[in-house]
């Protein structure tokens, strides 16, 4: 891409953190979900360029807004994939790990996934592919610890604290491991993985569509990721077909996701997560911590960022 994409979308998920964090800990987590997705979407319908917004989960839902399909001033056809708010309870009550993420891409190069759930691995690139989605948790764990160089009891598993992973931390947590439970954010899990700060091994169920934002930050920093799609019924088979998925036994990787380097990745905290600093209110405005991401060159940016209201307001 020879316009630096990343530096543009990394505004969009700034202002839905602004916007989203002004709301943080009211309860509604409906009402910040959707500020939310309208903040996002009306930045990134400034860009130049002729954009589809593909894989959003909130599609079609009674409650929740739509955000246009179309995005952009006219340009390059590109597809866009934004996730105004992940973890919207969690910024809703106030708790951890709650993002802004933005994905753009020429247009193909990510696949459209079925809004069904995905069971995944992720680690950094220390670890790599020595990790098997079809193997017992505990044989991953252990592979983690060996690639690392790291005691079994010193690997950090990082896992959503769902009803259906109880069977997951059992196992988990009888090799000896460290687990760290989160409720919501399991891309700033992800993240966290990729990276090795926080965490060393992420694992359990999540969504498919952010298994695509997941897959596009591993194309821009390096990682390891294999995922599975959970079908309950022929109906589910038949989403997955409409997005041209016909094997149902797939273990999808990262190249299975984004097909090309062309793709950039952005992401803004509104509280704080695993990965990222959530926005801090100041007198004169606001202060947000960012990350942006770019494929082509494996540039990778942090970003704090200042803003003053009295010369740009955001609300």
């Amino acid at each position: 891409m020879d316009t630096n994409y990343g530096m543009e979308i990394v505004r969009a998920t700034e202002i839905a953190a602004l916007t989203a964090a002004r709301n943080q800990g009211l309860g509604d987590y409906i009402d910040i979900l959707n500020t939310a997705r309208e903040a996002i979407a009306k930045t990134l319908n400034r860009l130049k360029i002729d954009g589809s917004l593909i894989n959003d989960r909130f599609v079609n839902r009674e409650d929740i807004i739509d955000m246009p399909m179309k995005i952009g001033q006219g340009g390059p056809t590109m597809d866009v994939m934004a996730i105004a708010l992940e973890a919207h309870h969690s910024a809703a009550t106030g708790g951890n790990n709650a993002t802004s993420y933005a994905v753009i891409a020429p247009k193909g190069v990510v696949q459209t996934v079925p809004n069904l759930s995905m069971y995944k691995i992720v680690v950094g690139p220390e670890v790599g592919n020595v990790i098997n989605i079809d193997q017992p948790p505990a044989i991953n764990v252990k592979r983690t610890a060996r690639a690392l160089g790291k005691y079994t009891e010193n690997v950090t598993v990082c896992i959503l604290n769902q009803a259906r992973h109880t069977q997951l931390i059992k196992e988990v947590r009888q090799t000896g491991a460290r687990i760290k439970l989160i409720e919501e954010g399991e891309i700033s899990g992800c993240l966290s993985a990729i990276i090795g700060e926080k965490t060393d091994i992420y694992m359990g169920y999540g969504y498919a569509p952010e298994s695509t934002l997941v897959a596009a930050a591993i194309n821009c920093l390096g990682g390891y990721f294999e995922g599975k799609i959970f079908y309950e019924n022929n109906r589910d088979k038949e989403m997955a077909e409409a997005h041209n998925i016909k094997d149902f036994d797939k273990i999808f990787r990262t190249h299975d996701l984004i097909r090309s380097k062309e793709v950039a990745v952005a992401a803004t905290g509104v509280t704080d997560g695993e990965f990222l600093e959530g926005v801090r209110f100041t007198s004169s405005g606001a202060v947000t911590n960012s990350f942006v991401a770019r494929a082509e060159t494996k540039t990778y940016r942090k970003l704090e960022t200042w803003h003053f209201f009295d010369y740009k307001p955001v609300f």
